[in-house]
């Protein structure tokens, strides 16, 4: 929206003795810094990342590292969470989970974007049979339940982490399509593109000058929001012994070998548990901040 509030001048000022107006990244700092929700997201997500990274520093043992004598311990010194069926450090064995499960929800994402943007720009912009033809291909894809479509993927490739990230790649990319179309036809329509036909623009360069760009925001929001979902997505595929394969672990593979250890070792279930939800939470409430903070910039009218 833009602000044409008029700006009043004191006795003896000219516009030029006005400070510039902030810089786009400025305005989008401040109004983030303004939800504290989203800020503690943030950091939370930042600190997840900077697990990932220095798992190899970070966990004080072997993950892989099997002690038939030491199968379900409790919490100790030497085990902080304990150990699991196979005398594994559990605390050890999250920490290289964060990498695997963050590297996952990445992989996801940047499938969904690549399958989904450029179809949806070009159904978005041009309209017309080809906008029929890629709407009907991506209704038929969404019809089927998602979870049944990811194991039907999986189950065709093989069971392993890359074949899961393609299945929940392939799952999450109409929201993609379905966004970008949508933000690309109301964009088509403004003016300034108009101008731009006017003055003999070529149509490629109007889409990656002109439209790409006013469709970022919505797309960085939705790129947040898909991690979060297809971290879950993940989770459940190695539950259910689709994702990673041992002695990898994910925090869902994981939490689905530790559901039959519930009533002797409780940590088991409830550590990964508990990161699945929080990781996932930090995503949607940083998606929610960057949608609040996003959008078209108002320009200052003098």
């Amino acid at each position: 929206m833009t602000d044409v509030s008029p700006t009043l001048f004191t006795p003896g000022e000219t516009e030029a003795d006005l400070p510039p107006p902030a810089s786009v990244l400025a305005r989008f700092l401040r109004r983030f810094r303004q939800q504290p929700a989203a800020m503690i997201a943030f950091f939370f997500l930042v600190a997840m990342v900077l697990v990932a990274l220095g798992a190899p520093l970070l966990a004080p043992k072997d993950p892989t590292a099997q002690n038939l004598r030491a199968v379900l311990q409790p919490v100790s010194g030497a085990h902080l969470l304990g150990t699991d069926e196979l005398g594994r450090d559990i605390f050890s064995r999250l920490i290289f989970a964060t990498r695997i499960s963050m590297l996952a929800a990445a992989q996801a994402v940047i499938i969904s974007v690549g399958i989904g943007v450029l179809p949806g720009a070009i159904a978005g912009y041009f309209g017309g049979i080809i906008d029929t033809v890629i709407m009907r291909i991506t209704d038929a894809i969404m019809s089927y339940p998602p979870l049944i479509l990811a194991v039907a993927i999986v189950g065709l490739l093989g069971p392993n982490l890359r074949n899961a990230m393609i299945a929940i790649g392939i799952l999450y990319a109409p929201r993609f399509l379905r966004l970008m179309r949508s933000t690309v036809m109301s964009v088509r329509e403004e003016t300034f593109i108009e101008a731009c036909r006017s003055v003999g623009c070529s149509t490629p360069r109007i889409i990656g000058r002109h439209v790409l760009p006013n469709v970022m925001s919505p797309l960085l929001v939705q790129v947040s929001l898909v991690a979060g979902f297809a971290m879950l997505a993940e989770a459940s595929l190695s539950f259910l012994g689709l994702g990673v394969q041992p002695p990898q672990a994910s925090w869902g593979s994981m939490l689905g070998r530790s559901v039959r250890f519930l009533d002797r070792a409780p940590l088991m279930v409830i550590v990964p548990g508990l990161m699945i939800a929080l990781t996932v939470l930090a995503f949607n409430i940083f998606g929610d901040g960057l949608r609040d903070s996003l959008g078209r910039e108002t320009r200052r009218v003098r």
